[in-house]
């Protein structure tokens, strides 16, 4: 009882009623007071109502046509989930419990037996549970120990930000040497620097959206008019920044000077494109650790990228889809228990007429920004489910592994078309699996649900693409089909002989495995690197130590060869 006055709000409660026979308003008007707190509109159609939904209001239901009713609750639990309904039934046998289950902020209300007091528990309970499904709401994009958001928080922000087309720029901060300190002084106190360290980022009033990405990262906005110079205004906020974070941090009855690492990037000026924004502002954090102690550095893409030629094909990439220019290469993935090739990563290249072979990182950003990522992977799902057929008959019956991108998943209908594809092609989709990024993950994550759990039923798998490189939601871990962890080649590199590394590997082996995963590592390209994965248990590798990426007919003939030496 005490939850239900507890719910008594201190503002007006709007009341929306769909009641196509005009029957319920005039009773309801007579039983609410002034007092209740509760304004009253009803509309006729579902049409009408909608254009006055919002998140704020509880919805009343009236109609005999249990089908229509069926469908606007459905649509309305997709665009406002969490809404509060509550449906009125003339007979008590009209009302369906099977909603109640499925829906549990579905209250049903029986004409005959209602009375003001009944009619306001259910608008109190109502407005209770709101309030509770907003707490639980707040707690999922709050960060536990700093109270400041987290990573998926900061993913939709961002994603809001770029997609109005403002002025911005992304900041990330993180510990230099973090690993070291919790090994030295423990869990507990790096705990308490990383919550010192979020007090002292909150200090800076102008920036927007703080939040927690990585243990010890945290990734900051400052909005930028576009009348100022974006470089002035982010040098000045920086340099508030390092003022806050010079001060030691005190941990227990200790104290010690941490430094700081600080990565910028700017939109649009760097990229207007969510993936590639985060990622550039983590390669000018890497370049200002280079650096000693306290340290910031801008993006610069001849400092921060490869040597490669900046290719900024856009006008041709219709051409290239519509002409068939698109090729897939393999690169085996190796079992380390039997040393057989036990599948691959489908990688796309683009066979240039003029400049030969162009590598994805010379033509994807270009995709993304464009939109033509989305009929380009429609494409390699094509084709990569054509070429299983001759991977099948050479003898592999493991996964080929398909990228999706954050971008991918912006396409509402994405499940429905690779559901189309794998019946037009007859596609084996026993043998598919799709590698996910976090990006993709936490972009729309009921809408990354749906999709997963849909093609999951169709027996594709899913692998988590680059894991350790973020802060990844266990429990999405645990609540989504993901069969496999992709420990980054970042990591790899740095084994063996990098402590903080190491530590790394080890983490996500074991954590993988307690999760009932398997685990590939990627980036494998030296004999020490692989005696390091096979002692750390691992299941599967990728890399140059076995193959590069190849051409379908290379692949078919070293299955070929997989075939004998399994024999």
């Amino acid at each position: 009882m005490l939850a239900i006055e507890q719910a008594v709000p201190t503002e007006e409660q709007t009341l929306l009623l769909l009641d196509p026979t005009a029957r319920l308003e005039p009773m309801l008007h007579s039983v609410l007071l002034p007092e209740d707190g509760f304004s009253l509109r009803a509309y006729a159609s579902f049409e009408q109502l909608e254009k006055h939904l919002h998140d704020r209001t509880l919805l009343l239901c009236y109609t005999h046509d249990r089908t229509a009713l069926q469908c606007h609750i459905k649509q309305i639990q997709l665009k406002h989930p969490g809404l509060p309904i509550i449906i009125f039934n003339d007979h008590l046998t009209d009302a369906d419990p099977s909603l109640l289950v499925r829906q549990p902020l579905i209250d049903q209300l029986c004409l005959q037996q209602l009375t003001r007091d009944l009619l306001l528990r259910s608008l109190r309970y109502a407005q209770c549970t709101r309030r509770n499904q907003d707490a639980l709401a707040q707690l999922k994009i709050t960060d536990p120990l700093t109270g400041v958001g987290n990573r998926q928080y900061f993913y939709q922000a961002l994603l809001n930000e770029l997609q109005q087309g403002n002025q911005l720029a992304l900041i990330t901060v993180d510990f230099d040497g973090f690993s070291r300190f919790n090994n030295e002084y423990g869990h507990d106190a790096g705990d308490e620097v990383v919550l010192e360290l979020s007090r002292r980022l909150r200090r800076c009033s102008d920036a927007r959206h703080l939040a927690r990405i990585g243990s010890d990262e945290f990734a900051l906005v400052l909005p930028v008019d576009e009348s100022d110079v974006i470089e002035h205004r982010t040098k000045q906020l920086i340099a508030e920044l390092i003022g806050e974070l010079m001060p030691e941090y005190r941990f227990g009855d200790d104290e010690k000077a941490l430094s700081c690492s600080i990565g910028v990037a700017f939109s649009p000026q760097h990229s207007s494109e969510f993936d590639t924004l985060i990622k550039q502002s983590g390669l000018a954090r890497v370049r200002a650790k280079a650096q000693n102690g306290l340290s910031y550095a801008i993006y610069d893409q001849q400092h921060d990228q490869s040597n490669n030629a900046d290719i900024t094909l856009e006008p041709e990439l219709w051409r290239a889809l519509q002409k068939g220019e698109f090729v897939l290469h393999y690169q085996p993935r190796i079992d380390l228990r039997t040393g057989c090739i036990t599948g691959a990563e489908a990688l796309i290249r683009w066979q240039h007429p003029e400049r030969g072979l162009i590598r994805p990182d010379d033509f994807i950003p270009a995709c993304e920004k464009s939109g033509l990522i989305v009929p380009i992977g429609y494409w390699v799902i094509q084709q990569a489910g054509r070429d299983m057929k001759l991977i099948r008959e050479a003898g592999l019956h493991g996964h080929i592994g398909v990228n999706l991108s954050f971008r991918q998943f912006q396409d509402t209908y994405l499940a429905r078309t690779i559901e189309r594809l794998i019946e037009q092609f007859d596609i084996d989709s026993s043998m598919l699996e799709f590698e996910l990024t976090e990006t993709a993950l936490f972009s729309d994550e009921v809408h990354v649900k749906e999709c997963i759990h849909t093609l999951s039923a169709h027996g594709i798998e899913f692998s988590l693409d680059d894991f350790g490189t973020g802060y990844s939601s266990f429990s999405l871990l645990q609540k989504l089909p993901i069969t496999k962890l992709k420990i980054d080649k970042s990591f790899i590199a740095g084994v063996p002989g990098n402590a903080d590394d190491e530590e790394i590997v080890r983490a996500i082996v074991s954590l993988a495995h307690n999760l009932q995963k398997s685990v590939i590592a990627e980036g494998v390209e030296t004999k020490a690197q692989l005696e390091f994965l096979i002692k750390q248990d691992c299941d599967q590798v990728q890399g140059y130590f076995f193959s590069p990426p190849v051409s379908l007919d290379v692949f078919l003939r070293m299955l070929g060869a997989n075939e004998m030496q399994a024999r």
